[in-house]
């Protein structure tokens, strides 16, 4: 698998895990009534959202790479990628039985977990895109910097 496949696919996923998160905040807002979780739905569908775009924007710029055969192409991959979050989908939904009680001191720890760790992955994100701009804005200043003749 080349990058740009690799870049398409990894869009793809996490989109679909942007709004499967978002709905599942969505639901949990409905349920106990919480607007902290409201606003992270609605956060979550926003990135959602622009992810799209991103991944219709980074399509158009690379549309040529459907010429290499060194992989499955982009529609496979993607296919791919629906195939499984549909089919592992109900099998990721824990019922209580395996669950346990739907409040407590264990579930509070969990759900702060799992917000730790999509804190973390938010930094090394940003982190990620302020390493790139750097690059990008170096690459500007060395472009258009003059060089004396030796």
């Amino acid at each position: 698998m080349n990058l740009k496949t690799f870049h398409i696919f990894f869009v793809t996923v996490s989109t679909l895990m942007s709004f499967g998160f978002g709905g599942w905040c969505w639901r949990y807002a409905e349920v106990n009534q919480s607007t902290g979780f409201r606003v992270l739905a609605a956060a979550s569908f926003v990135v959602g959202v622009a992810l799209i775009f991103y991944g219709f924007w980074f399509w158009k710029k690379i549309r040529a790479w459907q010429d290499n055969s060194n992989g499955p192409g982009a529609a496979a991959m993607i296919g791919m990628a629906l195939l499984v979050w549909f089919l592992g989908q109900p099998a990721a939904e824990a019922c209580t039985t395996c669950y346990g009680e739907a409040e407590g001191p264990l579930i509070d720890a969990a759900r702060a977990g799992v917000f730790l760790l999509f804190g973390l992955v938010g930094v090394v994100q940003i982190a990620f895109i302020t390493f790139f701009v750097y690059l990008r804005r170096r690459a500007i200043d060395a472009a258009n910097r003059e060089f004396p003749e030796p």
